[in-house]
């Protein structure tokens, strides 16, 4: 592929991530400052959940090996 096309597959798979993970196309993210807002909120909720499960993961194989 060229850098072109490389551009356009990343831009094409940042659009269907947002609209699977959030609802929200591209383009009404970039034009609605509560709408990044939300879905920066949404995505840092859902990163602190996703540390907290590695954490617990991490004890529980920690305390099997005792």
């Amino acid at each position: 592929m060229t850098g072109k096309e490389d551009d356009l597959k990343v831009t094409e798979n940042l659009e269907k991530g947002l609209r699977q993970n959030h609802g929200i196309g591209h383009e009404s993210l970039n034009s609605s400052l509560e709408k990044k807002i939300e879905v920066e909120r949404r995505r840092e909720k859902s990163h602190k959940q996703s540390q907290q499960i590695e954490r617990e993961i991490s004890n529980d194989l920690h305390h099997n090996r005792e």
